[in-house]
């Protein structure tokens, strides 16, 4: 028989085995910055979540197709906004350099915005990849929005830097929130393609006041003393960023964003809404995890570099073994029933879009994995080795186009052609990053080795 003190006994041990865990979870800076992100991620994808099956039913295919070219080339022409000077923030040698790269970040973002928006216009005016098929007014908004992401990128990464994560996790809920309730309420107005644009454009600004208003005392303080040298010489000790994480990151939107305009070209507008559709929606656990992993990642690496060097390699080994199990479970269900939920969940003229995200489901999981840990290349300077994958990874982009257009194949082969070669590229990608985490293990213990003596004469 059970004896009735020994379950108590069992019961209680269990209550306070579970409480010595969980303390020793909410211990974990690494786990607690990357909740309080990933919380604000996610409260503001809430939104997102509620808006779409809206904005499905407010927005046909073709609409949604032209907004994801617009995003297209916004996400590849974004790379150039700061000249991916704002990554370094987080690596300055001390506040003073950090807030120097601050300003710089800031002052690129203006004429890029207005480079972009001409490139933009070219587009729109040849009619290439089908980027005829937007609105006149889509250079303007394209311009505005370049101008928001540098603002807002600039910022945040002074954000990580001083560990303010809350603000982060703030300005998330307004940005995310904010660009849903806009697209909806426009859509519900009758505004259409436009309603799309605009909100997508003026959600991308909102939330910047939260990180403008803890970051300006400190940011104020360093510009009263402002030194045009001292900024030129703090952007000339991180060249590397402009010099190879800007082409390398670059190429790497490219790889990214040109698969939709190619599908727009060989396949139509409406195939392009599907496929866009597929990666908004699982964008949102690749924001509320990934990316806030991401960030925290960073934060935590460039910690240890400097500090605690013998704990990185046992960073990136967790965080990949995290990553992987966050990502299965998404990865599974798409995998299973993508046409199901698309169409339950957006409706009956999305089912092609399901389809479309059980194919790619390995692409998603690999990209999901390896994207938080690219981090590496920045903090332990492996920007070369990453740029030969870019190159790579637009070779084999190209590769897969000409096969599909020479074979003549239909819409859903060419899609999984190219998840296949994604597939194998983010691994690559990976095993990449994890000989970078190798060689500066490699490195540190060589340097703390104890040299032999010399022989005596």
């Amino acid at each position: 028989m059970l004896n009735p003190g020994g379950i108590a006994h069992a019961a209680t041990s269990y209550a306070g085995n579970l409480r010595i865990k969980f303390a020793k979870l909410r211990s974990n800076g690494f786990i607690r910055n990357a909740g309080i992100i990933t919380s604000g991620s996610a409260l503001g994808h809430i939104f997102t979540l509620a808006a779409g099956p809206l904005l499905t039913r407010i927005y046909g295919p073709e609409e949604f197709g032209a907004l994801g070219l617009f995003t297209s080339a916004l996400s590849i022409l974004v790379v150039a906004v700061t000249l991916q000077y704002e990554i370094s923030i987080v690596i300055g040698r001390d506040e003073k350099e950090a807030a120097y790269l601050t300003f710089g970040s800031l002052l690129v973002t203006l004429p890029v915005s207005l480079l972009s928006g001409a490139v933009l216009w070219f587009l729109h005016h040849e009619s290439w990849l089908g980027y005829g098929s937007l609105p006149g007014f889509a250079p303007l908004l394209m311009i505005l929005s370049m101008a928001c992401i540098g603002f807002f990128t600039s910022l945040r990464y002074w954000a990580l830097r001083e560990g303010q994560f809350s603000w982060i996790a703030q300005a998330s809920i307004v940005q995310s929130g904010g660009r849903a309730i806009l697209q909806t309420g426009l859509g519900l107005a009758g505004f259409h393609l436009s309603g799309l644009l605009v909100g997508e454009t003026l959600g991308r600004g909102m939330g910047m006041s939260r990180i403008l208003r803890g970051s300006w005392p400190v940011l104020w303080r360093n510009a009263r003393q402002f030194r045009w040298r001292a900024l030129m010489a703090a952007l000339r000790r991180q060249k590397k960023f402009p010099l190879y994480s800007f082409p390398s990151s670059f190429l790497d939107a490219l790889c990214l964003g040109l698969p939709l305009p190619l599908l727009v070209h060989m396949y139509g507008v409406s195939l392009g809404g599907q496929y866009s559709l597929v990666w908004k929606a699982i964008t949102i656990p690749t924001v509320l995890i990934a990316t806030s992993v991401a960030d925290t990642f960073h934060n935590s690496l460039a910690t240890c570099a400097r500090e605690t060097p013998e704990r990185v390699a046992l960073l990136f080994r967790n965080t990949s073994i995290g990553l992987l199990f966050a990502g299965l479970v998404p990865a599974f269900l798409l995998a299973l029933w993508g046409p199901v939920l698309f169409g339950w969940a957006f409706g009956a003229r999305w089912v092609l879009a399901g389809s479309i995200a059980a194919i790619i489901t390995p692409w998603y999981l690999a990209q999901f994995v390896a994207s938080p840990l690219s981090r590496v290349v920045v903090v332990l300077s492996g920007q070369e080795v990453k740029l030969l994958w870019d190159v790579l990874c637009l070779i084999s982009l190209g590769g897969v186009f000409f096969a599909a257009q020479t074979m003549r194949l239909a819409p859903l082969q060419t899609i999984r052609l190219l998840s296949g070669v994604y597939t194998l590229l983010f691994v690559t990608y990976y095993l990449i990053l994890r000989h970078i985490v190798a060689s500066f293990d490699k490195a540190r213990r060589v340097a703390i080795e104890p040299r032999p003596p010399l022989p005596e004469r």
